[in-house]
């Protein structure tokens, strides 16, 4: 028995009681709230520039798109050797040989009906670029490039052939 008395006392002797937390695990409602106001004033500030600059951004993708479609069809006329006319047309632009009453061309960004699609909801104008089979344009000028009422840029075609964005 005697023996039996020492192994417990031994047992308990390894077991330590942990003490007991008297304080709670989260956020209290102060800290909450602070967090919630500093959210909403940032929230203040950021909604009003994100409202401006996600349609100017919009339009700037539809200008760089249609830089890139105005470029291509200067690279298929060098390619072809023929004149090619950057025609709007239904969701998108064709890109027509010899004149711009011509045939579609279809290649890889075309559908079946010569289309190349614009991913970006933009609205152009202006005249139709003809690049010759040189690279040069033999009809340039300024392609207008819209997204909604207040965003609009503009793609410029030089007689030389060259696409920029202003």
């Amino acid at each position: 028995m005697a023996g039996k008395l020492l192994v417990e006392s031994v047992a308990m002797s390894h077991m330590t009681e942990r003490p007991h937390r008297t304080t709670s695990a989260g956020f209290s409602l102060s800290e909450l709230l602070v967090y919630l106001s500093v959210l909403g004033a940032m929230a203040t500030v950021a909604l009003p520039t994100a409202w401006t600059y996600l349609p100017a951004a919009a339009a700037s993708g539809g200008a760089r798109e249609i830089r890139a479609i105005l470029s291509q069809a200067r690279m298929v006329a060098i390619t072809t050797r023929q004149n090619i006319c950057v025609q709007a047309a239904a969701g998108g632009f064709q890109l027509l040989q010899g004149t711009c009453a011509g045939v579609p061309w279809v290649g890889p960004d075309t559908n079946a009906s010569g289309v190349i699609a614009l991913s970006n909801d933009v609205s152009v104008s202006g005249p139709a670029p003809v690049f010759t089979a040189f690279g040069t344009a033999s009809t340039s000028g300024t392609v207008t490039v819209y997204h909604g009422a207040s965003n609009s840029l503009t793609v410029t075609v030089q007689p030389s052939g060259q696409v920029t964005i202003p």
